[in-house]
């Protein structure tokens, strides 16, 4: 068996000061504040026993994305400026409290990118030379599922860099609490999700005329079918 060897990740001494990426201007819409008291009449050990990835779907109301959107990634504090940029509390657990992954979101038509705005829990649209219709068509390659509202996880490893050595098992691995907790609230919000094998490539690593984006993750979700 061959293992990429991905070093052993440590805080540097002196953390390096990093600029983040700009987002191209884009029209923001304001997601609703949800009411998730649905969410918490299931006890987690009974979600945890019942959780199962579903590949059939219906499309995606705005009240449910903002439920899982609010339930996974929601700025709920800032912190420190350090590095650069501030980090941040939020449901799921990050690295360094980091949270290096911006999520995209692109609803079935594919005819727009939407970037998830955790401080303002907004969805803003993201201006692309990158065809999204193509991106859907080609994870639909992977799993066809003409009414589900595909989300891309595009991470900027410079984010993690700054403070750690070695920092890409890290940054994957933030990918893969994320996936997780999507795939958890999306049941709990009695949604149907899917994780998909891929990384999201070549489309993420395209998306805007900077560098510094990169594709660690891919996944279906959608109302459950009647």
């Amino acid at each position: 068996m061959e293992w990429t060897d991905l070093g052993n990740p440590c805080p540097r001494i002196t953390p390096e000061h990093y600029t983040p990426i700009s987002w191209p201007d884009g029209k923001k819409t304001q997601l609703p504040v949800p009411d998730i008291s649905i969410a918490n009449q299931v006890p987690f050990a009974q979600l945890a026993n019942t959780r199962r990835s579903g590949r059939e779907f219906s499309e995606l109301g705005v009240e449910q994305l903002s439920s899982l959107m609010w339930m996974t990634c929601k700025t709920q504090q800032l912190g420190s400026d350090d590095l650069g940029f501030p980090i941040s509390r939020r449901p799921c657990p990050s690295a360094g409290a980091i949270h290096p992954i911006h999520l995209l979101i692109v609803p079935p038509d594919g005819t727009t990118w939407y970037r998830y705005d955790s401080l303002d829990h907004a969805i803003v649209t993201v201006p692309s030379r990158a065809s999204a219709v193509s991106c859907v068509d080609g994870m639909h390659a992977v799993l066809s599922a003409p009414s589900a509202t595909l989300l891309l996880l595009a991470a900027e490893p410079g984010m993690t860099e700054a403070k750690y050595q070695d920092a890409d098992s890290l940054i994957w691995r933030d990918a893969g609490v994320l996936i997780g907790y999507l795939s958890m609230a999306a049941h709990a919000l009695g949604l149907n999700f899917c994780p998909l094998g891929v990384t999201g490539e070549p489309w993420v690593n395209q998306l805007i005329d900077q560098p510094g984006l990169a594709g660690v993750g891919a996944a279906f979700v959608g109302s459950r079918p009647l």
